[in-house]
C-alpha cells in the first residue's frame, strides 16, 4: 500500500509512486494552479460574477452545455447556482475536466436538447464563428440561453486566434443564427485593456508561440508556471486598472472584451 513516505518497492514489483505523480496530489496541485491564474486576472473574476448572475436564471434540473470548456474553471459556480443541474463540458482538446470531445461547429447533440450553452472565450478561436453560433442555436431549446464571451481590445493569444467582435457585429451575426442578444456587459474598460495588453506581451515573451491547445511537454508547463509567478505582482496593477475603469470608463468603447447573454428566438 502506497504512502507519501514509502520509498520501498511495491509488492507487485512496480517502482514506488512519486508523491507528485499520485492522482490526488496532482489533481489538487493542478486545481490550485488554475485558481491562482484566475485570481491574478481580475477581468476573469468579473467574468465569474457575470456567469454566476446569468446562469442563476436557469431552472432547477437544467441541462447546461459548455462549448470549448477546457479546464471548466466555472463548473463549481454553475453547480452551486443551479439546483440539480446537469452540466456537461466539451472541448476539441479535452482536459481532465472534459466530459465529451467534440468540434464546436459539430456538436453531437439532438436539436433543442439543451437549456443553456456557455462558450467562454471560444468564438475567436473558430475559423467560421457563424457556424458555431448556428450549432449553439440548433441544440438550444426554444427560449434557451447562451452565455458567450469574446475578447475585443486584447492581444493575439493561445492557439488559432482568428477574430475580434464589436457588440454590433456579434449581434448581427447572432441574429442570423436565431439568437437574440438580451444583455451585454463589459469585461473592463480602457485601463484594464491597456494593462492586459502589457500582460499578454510579458506572457508571450516567456511562454513563446503556442503550437497546440494545451501546454505540451515538461518545459512548456514549467514556462507557464514561471510566467504565472512573474505576473502575480502584476495583479496589483490590474486591480487598480479595474478600479479606475469603474470610476472613469464605465461605458467604455475600448474594453478588453464583452459578455453577451443571448436567447434562442427561432423555433
Amino acid at each position: 500500500r502506497w504512502t507519501a513516505n514509502d520509498h520501498r518497492p511495491c509488492e507487485n514489483g512496480r517502482p514506488p509512486m512519486s508523491i507528485w505523480n499520485h492522482p490526488n496530489v496532482k489533481a489538487k496541485a493542478l486545481a490550485g494552479y488554475r485558481w491562482w491564474r484566475l485570481w491574478i486576472e481580475p477581468e476573469r473574476i468579473k467574468m465569474r460574477g457575470v456567469v454566476r448572475r446569468w446562469v442563476a436564471t436557469c431552472a432547477p434540473g437544467s441541462l447546461i452545455l459548455e462549448v470549448g470548456g477546457g479546464t471548466s474553471i466555472f463548473r463549481s459556480v454553475i453547480e452551486r447556482e443551479v439546483l440539480d443541474v446537469h452540466y456537461l463540458s466539451g472541448d476539441i482538446a479535452p482536459t481532465d475536466n472534459s466530459d465529451v470531445v467534440f468540434d464546436a461547429t459539430a456538436i453531437p447533440m439532438a436539436d433543442a436538447a439543451v437549456d443553456a450553452v456557455l462558450a467562454l472565450e471560444v468564438l475567436e478561436h473558430i475559423a467560421l464563428p457563424e457556424a458555431m453560433l448556428a450549432e449553439v442555436s440548433r441544440v438550444l431549446k426554444p427560449n434557451g440561453l447562451a452565455i458567450i464571451t469574446v475578447p475585443f481590445m486584447f492581444g493575439v493569444h493561445d492557439f488559432q486566434d482568428y477574430h475580434r467582435f464589436t457588440p454590433l457585429g456579434f449581434a448581427t451575426m447572432a441574429e442570423r443564427c436565431g439568437l437574440s442578444v438580451e444583455q451585454t456587459a463589459l469585461r473592463g474598460g480602457t485601463f484594464v485593456a491597456a494593462t492586459t495588453l502589457l500582460r499578454t506581451l510579458i506572457l508571450n515573451n516567456i511562454v513563446g508561440e503556442p503550437r497546440d491547445w494545451r501546454a505540451q511537454g515538461r518545459q512548456k508547463k514549467v514556462l507557464w508556471l514561471v510566467a504565472t509567478a512573474v505576473l502575480t505582482p502584476w495583479a496589483v496593477v490590474s486591480w487598480v486598472a479595474m478600479g479606475l475603469d469603474a470610476i472613469f470608463d464605465r461605458t467604455s468603447k475600448s474594453p478588453p472584451g464583452y459578455f453577451f447573454l443571448c436567447r434562442r428566438v427561432r423555433a
